[in-house]
């Protein structure tokens, strides 16, 4: 039998930040609520309970997961208060610190590729999923099929992967760096989460509302960070850019099949429908 905290939303306050999913809540004892919104799938925030529990169990992430919650018809999750900062708000303090962002990102990714898995759920039955989801239903049986077929050849693995891996996720609290939001993890092939992190930086909707100067200024710099991540990465790894392109497919229908972001969601389409009509002439 399920067991949730129950809390009283008046007893909650307002909330101190607001995310694509949830409402974040202070609580007492120096941990926060994640309250999901209404219409969130209740599944979801299991995944997160159990993966968090794992990847904590890991020793992946200092972040703990203390229980489970219902606020009236909402749920949520029971986090550690952390006290730092994102990655991407570091260089706010040091500018400097801009140019050590990709190495940080390139070392915590490879180091949580290092750590294996056998509890978390496989990427290939993720992307299965994905392809029976609604955002995939353009695609007709025999794409599906096609696409079935290559994801089942795709090579195999059972490292953490994050599956939403980029600076926000990671926070600088004194000299630990501390990896949160983990949703989407899953285990598998490295290759898989590298190729996804990519993807974040090049198609990826900045934040909903952001001023068209601003978007200029984050698109170079996330082009920078990018450069350098990849570059780090393949040298602690020995991975090729061919090795990251057979999983640019997973990263594309990941993408639109758990997040379904209307901003983003015809230019995956197409490069989808691309990557079917490339595979056809060498078929």
């Amino acid at each position: 039998m399920d067991s949730y905290i129950e809390l009283n939303k008046e007893n909650l306050g307002v909330p101190f930040a607001i995310g694509r999913s949830a409402d974040l809540f202070l609580l007492p004892n120096n941990q926060i609520l994640k309250l999901f919104f209404a219409h969130t799938n209740k599944a979801e925030m299991e995944t997160e309970y159990e993966n968090t529990m794992e990847v904590f169990r890991l020793h992946v992430t200092g972040m703990q997961c203390y229980g489970k919650v219902r606020v009236g018809e909402r749920y949520g999750l029971i986090f550690d208060r952390l006290q730092g900062i994102s990655l991407t708000k570091l260089p706010d303090k040091n500018p400097i610190e801009l140019f050590r962002i990709a190495d940080t990102l390139a070392d915590l990714h490879f180091g949580m590729h290092q750590i294996k898995s056998q509890k978390l759920k496989d990427i290939k039955l993720i992307l299965s999923e994905c392809l029976a989801a609604k955002p995939l239903e353009f695609l007709s049986p025999n794409q599906k099929e096609a696409i079935q077929t290559y994801i089942q050849n795709l090579p195999e693995g059972d490292s953490v992967l994050h599956l939403d891996f980029h600076p926000e996720n990671v926070i600088i609290q004194g000299k630990d760096r501390i990896i949160i939001d983990w949703m989407t993890a899953a285990k598998g092939n490295p290759c898989a989460d590298v190729s996804f992190t990519k993807l974040l930086f090049t198609d990826a909707e900045l934040w909903p509302g952001t001023p068209k100067l601003k978007i200029l200024f984050y698109t170079l710099v996330r082009k920078f960070i990018l450069h350098g991540y990849l570059k780090s990465y393949k040298r602690r790894s020995g991975i090729t850019e061919s090795d990251l392109n057979l999983w640019r497919l997973s990263s594309l229908i990941l993408r639109l099949g758990l997040w379904d972001i209307e901003s983003e969601r015809e230019n995956l389409k197409y490069q989808i429908k691309v990557w079917l009509q490339n595979e056809e002439k060498f078929t």
